[in-house]
C-alpha cells in the first residue's frame, strides 16, 4: 500500500527546492558578475582594499588620527559598513528589475534577494579575511576576539537581509526610496564611528550612535578586533541583537503585508 506523504515530507522538499533556487541564482549572479572582466575574480579584492588603503592614508598619515592599533580599527568597523551599505543599494530595486523573472517562473521573490545577499557576502568576506591576516600578522588581535566573529558575522548578515527585504518591497510602491537610501547612506558615513573612534564624539552628540543600527551592528566587531573587554563586548552583541530584532519584525510586518500586491505595482 503506497504511503501518503507527510506534512514533514512536504517541508523538507520546498525547503530543498528553495535551497537549490537559492544556490543556483548565487552562482548565476557570481558568474554574471564577471563574465568578459579581464581581471575577473579580483575585481573582488579591489574595491575594499582600496577603500582600506585610502582611509589609512588620509586619517592615519595625512590627518595623523592618534588612534592606536588603526588597521584592525578600520578593519572592524569600515569593511563591515562598506558590506552592508553596498549589498542594500545594489538590491534596493532587484523586485523591479527582476519583473520578468518573477513573472514568468516559480521564484519566491525572497529567494532573489537572498542569492544577492550571499553573492555579496562572497565578495566581502574575502577581502575581509585577507586583511584581516596582515592586521593580525602587524598589529595583532586577540585570539578571544576572534572567536566572537561568526556570531557577529551572523548578526550583520541577518541585519542586512532584514534591511533589504525591507527597503527592496518599499521600492516597488515608492519608487524614490532608493534615493532616500543613497542620501541617507551619504549622511551615516559622517555620523557612524568607522574611520574614528566614538571616544572623538562629544558626550552630548552620542545619542545619535546609539540609535544607529549599523553602528549597533558594527560595535561588536571593533570590541572583538579593536578594543576587547569581554563585559563591553557582551553588551555590543546583546544591543546588536535588539536592533536586528526589531528590524528584522518590522521587515516581517511588511513584507506579509505587501507581498500580496507585488505582483500588481512591479
Amino acid at each position: 500500500m503506497e504511503k501518503t506523504p507527510t506534512l514533514n515530507y512536504h517541508i523538507v522538499m520546498s525547503l530543498k527546492s528553495n535551497f537549490l533556487k537559492v544556490y543556483t541564482l548565487t552562482w548565476a549572479d557570481m558568474k554574471g558578475r564577471y563574465r568578459n572582466t579581464f581581471a575577473g575574480f579580483l575585481w573582488v579584492m579591489f574595491n575594499p582594499l582600496i577603500m582600506f588603503a585610502v582611509h589609512s592614508i588620509v586619517f592615519k598619515h595625512i590627518l595623523k588620527l592618534d588612534i592606536d592599533r588603526y588597521f584592525v580599527f578600520l578593519l572592524a568597523g569600515l569593511l563591515p559598513w562598506v558590506f552592508m551599505t553596498s549589498t542594500i543599494q545594489a538590491t534596493a530595486n532587484t523586485f523591479v528589475t527582476m519583473r520578468d523573472v518573477l513573472m514568468s517562473f516559480q521564484i519566491n521573490p525572497l529567494s532573489l534577494l537572498l542569492s544577492k545577499l550571499l553573492d555579496n557576502f562572497i565578495n566581502f568576506i574575502i577581502p575581509f579575511f585577507c586583511l584581516f591576516f596582515f592586521v593580525f600578522y602587524n598589529e595583532g588581535i586577540p585570539l578571544r576576539g576572534i572567536l566572537y566573529l561568526p556570531i557577529n558575522l551572523f548578526l550583520m548578515l541577518l541585519m542586512t537581509l532584514s534591511l533589504n527585504i525591507l527597503v527592496s518591497t518599499l521600492q516597488v510602491f515608492y519608487r524614490d526610496i532608493q534615493y532616500v537610501i543613497q542620501f541617507g547612506f551619504s549622511i551615516l558615513y559622517f555620523l557612524t564611528p568607522i574611520f574614528y573612534p566614538e571616544s572623538l564624539v562629544p558626550l552630548d552628540y552620542r545619542w545619535i550612535m546609539q540609535i544607529n543600527p549599523f553602528y549597533a551592528v558594527i560595535k561588536p566587531f571593533q570590541n572583538s578586533l579593536w578594543n576587547f573587554n569581554q563585559g563591553q563586548l557582551h553588551e555590543s552583541i546583546f544591543a546588536a541583537a535588539v536592533f536586528v530584532g526589531i528590524v528584522s519584525i518590522a521587515s516581517y510586518l511588511t513584507w506579509t503585508r505587501k507581498r500580496n500586491e507585488l505582483y500588481l505595482f512591479i
